[in-house]
């Protein structure tokens, strides 16, 4: 395997019957197709995307990656539960009237910290989001939707530039609610109709905040008034219909849904992934845009990282990565056994139909189970 740095590919960089000016690698180094070969169809172009492919850095791109590595934290997970802290007193400080001449600044350098976390550790950093029980949910669920918005505009082949406005929007939608959301978490009855009302008008409240605080993107803000709009018409606060809402509001409309069924609040049942993602399912046309549904189904997978699940020879696993070329196959990683023992050594497998690990059910977070994020995904 060579020693030279490896860089992502993504969508648009894989073009369909034209010679690749690079050859390129899998997740392992593995050769796959070689300088000059040709992708022959979109299917052989979708299986390449979700396994995950790379291609050998230019010398410039090797220095600037060295350069980094050498100044980067050491774990993504240090990396996220900064950004998680960080971004939440950054937005209680713009709730709060602070004046400061460089909120936008400072969010921004937030966005470009979740995209190389989505670039370099997708699985792990949604998987420690799904199984965090420490973070306040007003402090985790902004950092899921900006990282789902990365990945689902960068699939829809938006510019770096223009994701980061939108990613953004994610982290500070939910502004004109958030210390209502605070309580929300602790609620056991269900809301009253002054917390329906403030429901309703938090995306407004959100624009007029961010306004105040000297943001005036066009898109940061319209997609932050628009991200409870819904296909149908049946959102708010305007009740637009899907010709008249962004791809940037429906993409945050999608993150905000998914992000809140699967961050358990008190004042509901929390939602699992799987249920999670059938429900989104059976939504979309309707509260969701449909092909951003099927998209977020793809990038997520069947089994997303972070969920706990049983097998078929008995032993409770976690998913640790998505199915590559098939959503059903994940790469789990088995923690106790049938019996009920824990184990102790690390044995990553494949959940294919045909083997013992084939998964039976997504069950919830086992209450006896410890978990070292760096050690289950490889890190250290």
């Amino acid at each position: 395997m060579s020693d030279i740095p490896k860089i992502p590919l993504d969508a648009q960089e894989l073009l369909i019957n034209q010679p690749l000016p690079w050859s390129v690698y899998g997740p392992d180094g593995e050769l796959l197709l070689n300088q000059g070969e040709e992708i022959s169809g979109e299917r052989q172009k979708y299986i390449l995307l979700t396994r995950g492919v790379f291609r050998e850095a230019t010398l410039q791109e090797a220095r600037r990656i060295n350069d980094a590595e050498r100044t980067s934290l050491a774990s993504p997970f240090h990396v996220l539960d900064t950004i998680c802290q960080n971004s939440h007193r950054l937005l209680l400080s713009m709730l709060a009237g602070e004046k400061a001449p460089d909120y936008r600044v400072r969010i921004l350098k937030i966005c470009k910290v979740i995209q190389k976390l989505c670039t370099e550790n997708r699985d792990a950093v949604l998987g420690a989001i799904i199984l965090d029980q420490k973070s306040l949910y007003t402090q985790i669920h902004p950092i899921l939707c900006a990282l789902l918005t990365e990945l689902l505009l960068r699939q829809k082949n938006v510019p770096e530039n223009s994701r980061q406005k939108v990613i953004a929007a994610a982290l500070t939608q939910n502004l004109g609610m958030m210390e209502l959301q605070e309580s929300l978490t602790r609620q056991t009855t269900d809301l009253i109709e002054v917390q329906k009302q403030r429901i309703r008008e938090h995306p407004t409240l959100s624009r007029e905040i961010l306004q105040q605080h000297g943001i005036d993107d066009k898109d940061w803000l319209e997609s932050v008034q628009n991200h409870h709009e819904k296909p149908d018409g049946s959102g708010y606060p305007k009740g637009l219909t899907q010709a008249e809402i962004s791809l940037y509001a429906r993409v945050l409309s999608l993150a905000d849904i998914y992000s809140a069924m699967v961050l358990p609040r008190k004042y509901r049942d929390g939602f699992y992934v799987k249920r999670a993602l059938r429900e989104i399912f059976l939504q979309r046309g309707s509260s969701v845009d449909k092909t951003l549904a099927e998209l977020l189904i793809q990038e997520i997978g069947m089994y997303p990282p972070g969920a706990f699940v049983t097998l078929k020879n008995g032993d409770t696993a976690i998913v640790i990565h998505r199915g590559h070329s098939q959503g059903n196959q994940p790469i789990v990683l088995p923690v106790v056994s049938a019996h009920g023992e824990h184990y102790s050594t690390i044995q990553r497998k494949q959940a294919k139909p045909e083997t013992p690990y084939a998964i039976c059910q997504v069950i919830p977070r086992p209450d006896d189970v410890r978990l070292d994020l760096q050690r289950i995904w490889g890190l250290k």
